[in-house]
């Protein structure tokens, strides 16, 4: 009993799971707020540890888990995020990376250039800064007109 309870106090801790006291743990309702907020940290990370620099020697291992678009992009941003090396970055952004890949799974059915935000973000690991704060910038802004759209799918 107590390991459980200590686990999910930690995901409590990380966020993805809420505990009511007298009620228990659930696993949290994603709302437009809640989704919008993710979005503009996300961002604001990613742009804060976008640099010239990325990826890092040793670092670019960022292989996707697989081929579909969430694993893509969630990798892509893992390769910008260790370019500032803030360790905390990087487990920030891996945290909303697994809170945000049910929304990632409905992008490409909301947004008409999902897959060519996608491909300029993996292009942008080992570019310039301002091509990653560009790349990055273009897929939040996208994300966030959309997120009416995303919620009524999940």
């Amino acid at each position: 009993m107590t390991p459980v309870r200590d686990s999910l106090n930690q995901l409590v801790g990380e966020g993805l799971v809420d505990l009511t006291p007298g009620e228990g743990f659930r696993v949290p309702v994603l709302t437009e707020q809640t989704l919008r907020d993710i979005l503009d940290v996300n961002a604001l990370l990613l742009e804060t540890s976008s640099s010239e620099n990325t990826p890092k020697a040793g670092q670019s291992d960022d292989q996707p888990s697989s081929d579909t678009y969430p694993d893509r992009l969630a990798a892509a941003f893992l390769g910008l995020a260790r370019g500032s090396d803030n360790g905390y970055f990087v487990h920030l952004v891996e945290r909303i990376n697994e809170r945000l890949h049910p929304v990632r799974k409905l992008e490409p059915q909301v947004l008409p250039k999902a897959i060519d935000m996608l491909n300029r973000i993996e292009a942008s690991v080992t570019a310039t800064r301002g091509e990653q704060i560009e790349a990055i910038r273009n897929y939040h802004e996208q994300c966030r007109s959309a997120v009416s759209q995303i919620i009524s799918l999940l």
